[in-house]
Order: C-alpha cells, then sequence, then structure tokens
C-alpha cells in the first residue's frame, strides 16, 4: 500500500511523499516525516487468519528534517509486524500491530520507534442492522508544522489515538440511516509543538435513499469539537490560554457507479466554525469532495480526489512590541496565536498499473493549498499560505506468496508565506523487502 499524507493529523503538516508504514510492510520507502509508520491495510480473510512478518528498507532523504537548506541522510527501518483477519458466523475481528526500528547514518537524534496498533470487527444482525467499531494508537516522526518560527533540525514524534464506531439501518433497502461517533487525539514530544497537541469528538447522522441501482443520495449533518487546551501562550503569567473549536456541516452526498469500472462519491456541504478564542478563524461558507475511481482496463487502475475543507493546529509564541502606554513607550509581550489550516484546498492524483502477475507500479501527485490566519493581539490579522507538492512513483514485485520487494522514488517541495516565510524540498528513493509468514 502506497500512501499520500491527505491530512497529516497535525493539519498543517507538509504534505508526505510517502508513507513509512508502505517503507516497511509494503516496501516502498519512505520520506523522514514518515519514517518506518507501519502499514494499517485489511487483510483479506483466508484459511489461516493470522499472519506475522518481517520487513527491512534503506531510503535516502535529501532533507530529513524538512527545513531549508536541511541535511540529508540515509536510514535503516526494520519491522516486525502481524495481525489476524477471523469471520465469526455474520460478523468479523481484525487486529493488526506493527513496530519499525529507524536508524539514521549520521543525524542518530532522529532515531525512533515508530508503531502502528489497530483492532476492529464489523458487525450485522437481522433486520439489516450492521456497524463497526475501530481503535487505533500510532507514533510516527512529524513533520514541521506552520507557525510563527523558522523549522528548526529537531526530533518530533506524533502520538495519536484513534476511536470510532459506525451504525446503519436498512442496508440494500430504498432508504439507509447511517450514525457515527469518533475521538482523536494528538500529542508531540517536542515542547516546540505543545500549543498543537489537541484532541477532537467528532458525531454524524445522515439519510441515504437509493433511487436505482447506481445512484445513492444522501442528506445529513456533521459536528464536530475540538479542544486545544494550549493554544496560546498567555503574555502576562507565561501560562496557556485553550480554544475550543465547534464545526457544524449540513451535507449532500451523491454516489454515482454506473458499472463496475467507475465509481463516483461526491459531498457538498456547508460549514460553520465557531472559535471560543480565536475569533479570526470563525469560518463559515460551503465545503465538499469529489472522489473518482476508473478502471480502464484490466491492469490499469486512475483514481482522483479532489477536497475543500476547515480544520487547525495551532501554535504560539510570546514576542515583543514597542506599545504606547501612561508613561511613554514600553517593550511589551504580545501573545501571538497563529491559526494553521484554516481553509485547505487539495487534489490528488493516482495510476496503478499490473505489468504482469507479480510486477505493478504506482504513480502519485498531490497539490494542497492551505489558507493560514495569524490572530496578533495587538497588530491585527495575517492572512497568508502554505503550498505542498508531492509526486512519488514506486514499482513492487511479488517474489513468492510470502516474499515481496520494492523500490521507489519521490520528491516533495512546500512553500510557506506567513509571518516567517520559508521553503525547502526534498528528494526520496529507498528499496525494501519484506517476508510473511501466513
Amino acid at each position: 500500500m502506497h500512501k499520500i499524507n491527505r491530512s497529516t493529523p497535525a493539519a498543517g503538516s507538509a504534505v508526505r511523499a510517502l508513507s513509512g508504514a508502505a517503507l516497511c510492510l509494503v516496501v516502498a520507502p519512505a520520506i523522514a516525516q514518515d519514517a518506518g509508520k507501519p502499514a494499517t491495510g485489511t487483510v483479506a480473510a483466508e484459511p489461516n487468519p493470522y499472519y506475522v512478518g518481517v520487513g527491512q528498507g534503506f531510503t535516502h532523504d535529501s532533507n530529513v528534517y524538512r527545513i531549508p537548506s536541511g541535511q540529508g541522510d540515509t536510514y535503516s527501518s526494520t519491522t516486525l509486524f502481524g495481525g489476524f483477519d477471523q469471520p465469526i458466523s455474520r460478523q468479523r475481528v481484525f487486529g493488526r500491530a506493527g513496530v519499525s526500528l529507524n536508524r539514521y547514518f549520521n543525524e542518530q537524534p532522529l532515531n525512533n520507534t515508530s508503531y502502528d496498533f489497530q483492532l476492529g470487527a464489523d458487525l450485522a444482525t437481522i433486520e439489516n442492522i450492521s456497524g463497526n467499531v475501530n481503535l487505533g494508537l500510532t507514533q510516527y516522526l512529524a513533520a514541521p508544522i506552520s507557525g510563527v518560527n523558522l523549522p528548526t533540525a529537531v526530533s518530533n514524534l506524533e502520538t495519536t489515538q484513534r476511536a470510532d464506531a459506525r451504525l446503519r439501518w436498512g442496508g440494500p433497502s430504498l432508504l439507509t440511516v447511517e450514525g457515527g461517533l469518533g475521538y482523536i487525539a494528538i500529542d508531540y514530544s517536542a515542547p516546540q509543538y505543545v500549543t498543537s497537541e489537541s484532541n477532537e469528538t467528532t458525531a454524524s447522522i445522515t439519510l441515504f435513499y437509493r433511487p436505482g441501482p447506481i445512484v445513492r443520495v444522501g442528506v445529513g449533518g456533521r459536528f464536530e469539537r475540538t479542544h486545544t487546551p494550549k493554544a496560546v501562550v498567555d503574555p502576562v503569567n507565561g501560562g496557556f490560554r485553550s480554544n475550543d473549536t465547534d464545526g457544524s456541516n449540513l451535507d449532500l452526498l451523491i454516489d454515482y457507479t454506473p458499472d463496475s469500472q467507475l465509481t463516483t462519491n461526491a459531498r457538498l456541504s456547508y460549514t460553520q466554525q465557531t472559535n471560543s478564542l480565536l475569533k479570526a478563524s470563525n469560518f463559515s461558507g460551503w465545503t465538499g469532495s469529489l472522489s473518482v475511481g476508473w478502471q480502464p482496463t484490466a491492469k490499469t487502475g486512475v483514481h482522483f480526489d479532489a477536497a475543500r475543507d476547515v480544520g487547525f493546529q495551532v501554535s504560539s509564541v510570546n514576542q515583543y512590541a514597542v506599545v504606547q502606554s501612561g508613561t511613554g513607550l514600553t517593550l511589551t509581550p504580545v501573545a501571538v496565536s497563529y491559526q494553521n489550516n484554516r481553509v485547505t484546498d487539495s487534489a490528488g492524483l493516482g495510476i496503478t498499473y499490473a505489468a504482469t502477475a507479480k510486477i505493478a507500479a504506482t504513480g502519485l501527485l498531490r497539490y494542497a493549498r492551505q489558507r493560514l490566519v495569524a490572530d496578533v493581539e495587538i497588530t491585527g490579522i495575517a492572512r497568508d499560505v502554505d503550498v505542498s507538492k508531492s509526486a512519488s512513483l514506486a514499482v513492487n514485485y511479488a517474489i513468492t506468496r510470502a516474499w515481496s520487494a520494492s523500490c521507489s522514488i519521490a520528491y516533495e517541495t512546500r512553500d510557506v508565506t506567513s509571518l516567517v516565510a520559508y521553503s525547502y524540498s526534498a528528494n526520496v528513493f529507498g528499496c525494501a523487502t519484506q517476508f510473511t509468514w501466513k
């Protein structure tokens, strides 16, 4: 599985060229920000539901810290992984786990252990009632977040906890009702990123109507609350102030599948977002997404997606400004809260080609433009952009049913125009192999 990160858990993170999960578990190299992130794909049910495996990869990255004129290095990722996928009557339970030991040849401060643990169940009962439950815990090396300072050469591990559940009634009938609940919490190891730590709770309910075999239409509501406990540094006492973001969305959904070769999903939403502290980040307007999957031949697949959404991470710092006071000009600390990723416009294109039964190639392109909002308590509001572009090409060779190998090359560039403007690029090349016992 070759991944491009569309929305890192931190919304302002750079778009990665390849996930480190693919590096070790599906034998594709990764950029340093996701080094060793294990794969999370579901394994097809087999007579033996259990599997274990090992993987080894080597990657050269021209900019391991993702900073302007950053240092390049080569690193090794050694992975142990395993899992199960067990049907039980009409139910199914599955789990997977991977741990990667990532070691850099020169930039040893980046040495880390990444992991990915997933547990879930698909449930079904009589009367067309079904649902699923998923739990997850991941840790991997994170890219820098746009903020009020230039990114520095620092090792920063991002830990994400996830839980979600979905319940649906109706199945293949004319009308279907679906409801969902979700929770995600993000933490960082580097103290510079404490103001970007957050947790989010989501809820949704949607009514679907199927007028024919190839079309399904839905209307529903989504609600989110994001709590950032240390959103802004208080310039008076040096402590932190929190921010709560409440979002509500009215969704119109259309699924169109005219045949087995074409699948289209579209969403148009009216979105309102309010903040308890960062008022400059309030949003009201249209958002949406489009996803198209097309298989023109038995060997070729094409996927396109585009989206416009809102969301953010916050970073802050104490700066000083000359302020007119009753006793003249004084140097006063000013709290600067930086709202990252207020609105993101993104698009991606992926092409897969199966040259033979054992050899397959994947090409990926991605573009993301994030509009940033910096709310400075004294000087006003600055609105800027963060643009990321990436491209990658990977070739996988299934040597045997259990043994495979892969090589890939990727390019990434990022331009940030903010209170502090900067840009960087990175070239990545790597090869890896894995063996799986089932």
